[in-house]
């Protein structure tokens, strides 16, 4: 915008002012207006974009609702962004998490009614700096990004591999007597929860009226160092007939004294079993219906969603914070930034429709794109991997 633009819109603007101003240099007072406005503006959108890019003032604009092309790249004290990449191909992080991988390319085939889907892991390689292709049927990472637990292509697996991501190689493998298809880490990184399968685990039933057996038989609790290993098998009062909806793993609660049986498999309950296999209490702030972030770090707040969004409450009022029923928050980022999903503006938040990753501050209003837009059954169809880091 040149010098005469910004004279007379500024002008214009005056114009409609009571009294109007007077006086001498009126174009030179109208120009120093307009350059002051416009200089608020990019400081208030720099200062926004610092608070959440970890105190490096990018002048990218954070807040409103606009669409408009995200910067190619975004690097700051501790954030990491690429918003015209999906899926990614440089690392995703921000404050203390991280995409340490994700899942792409998923193929889905129909036999007999019942539908089989197969899915390539993208791993974060610290040597490349790029996420690379895999060859596992199934990954968990460990908090630190040091090392990933893996299981071969074909499930259900009869071990699972210990990977030095640093390295790339698989420094042990644990057998097991009882072949599994998903494994998880608990909190400390010290420990594997490992879902076992008679069969495919990742099948469903498109037919919500076709009842079948699901495949899951039980869990292990692995210590990684010992190798030693429990086995909890599942009867039928755990793993009864449902209508096919895919794996239903077995994971930890946050602070991994707990884990947790989806039970019945696709239903809104859980079991909450001690390590022992106890059953137990569910957690404050962890069920079915919690959004996978849950309580911020410092406790101040909690996230309450229906799967597709999400809501932000303060833990001492439970007022809601900011805007209600954005995207799928997926995880804290620290206790003043969440990282979650965002829809494309005027859209309602399915996972048909266009989706982001973004950070955000509790109230949603000031936003740093993460990713490009990804979009279902597509090539930039992607599921994040989300890992403290």
């Amino acid at each position: 915008m040149n010098a005469e633009r910004l004279v007379r819109d500024t002008l214009r603007e005056w114009a409609e002012e009571t009294p109007p101003p007077t006086g001498p240099d009126l174009a030179g007072r109208a120009l120093r207006r307009r350059r002051r406005r416009r200089a608020t503006a990019l400081s208030v959108g720099a200062a926004a974009f610092a608070l959440l890019a970890g105190g490096v003032a990018v002048p990218v604009l954070a807040d409103g609702h606009g669409d408009s092309a995200p910067p190619a790249a975004i690097q700051s004290a501790d954030v990491s962004a690429h918003p015209d990449e999906s899926p990614p191909r440089h690392l995703i992080a921000a404050g203390d998490v991280a995409v340490s991988a994700y899942q792409a390319d998923r193929k889905t085939r129909t036999r007999d009614g019942v539908e089989r889907t197969t899915y390539t892991w993208y791993l974060y390689d610290p040597r490349t700096q790029r996420y690379e292709k895999t060859p596992w049927g199934w990954l968990d990472v460990a908090p630190g990004m040091r090392r990933a637990a893996v299981l071969e292509k074909t499930l259900p697996a009869s071990r699972v591999g210990i990977l030095d991501m640093a390295t790339g190689e698989v420094t042990k493998w644990i057998p097991l007597e009882h072949e599994a298809g998903g494994v998880t880490w608990s909190p400390d990184g010290k420990r594997l929860a490992v879902t076992t399968y008679s069969g495919y685990p990742d099948i469903q039933a498109p037919d919500r009226a076709r009842f079948m057996p699901h495949a899951r038989t039980g869990y292990y609790l692995v210590d990684v160092d010992s190798d030693r290993k429990t086995y909890h098998p599942m009867g039928a009062e755990t793993d009864n007939v449902f209508t096919g909806v895919g794996r239903i793993d077995v994971r930890w609660s946050r602070d991994g004294t707990l884990v947790v049986v989806p039970d019945p498999p696709g239903g809104a309950m859980e079991i909450w079993l001690d390590l022992d296999g106890r059953l137990r209490k569910a957690p404050a702030y962890e069920s079915p219906v919690a959004p996978r972030a849950g309580l911020s770090p410092d406790g101040r707040y909690y996230t309450v969603g229906d799967g597709w969004r999400t809501t932000v409450k303060e833990t001492r009022t439970h007022r809601t914070v900011g805007e209600a029923n954005g995207g799928t928050a997926l995880a804290w980022a620290d206790s003043d930034r969440l990282v979650r999903w965002e829809c494309r503006p005027g859209h309602r938040c399915t996972r048909d429709l266009d989706e982001r990753l973004v950070l955000t501050d509790p109230t949603g209003r000031l936003r740093i794109p993460l990713t490009g837009y990804r979009y279902a059954d597509t090539p930039k169809d992607w599921d994040p991997l989300i890992t403290r880091r």
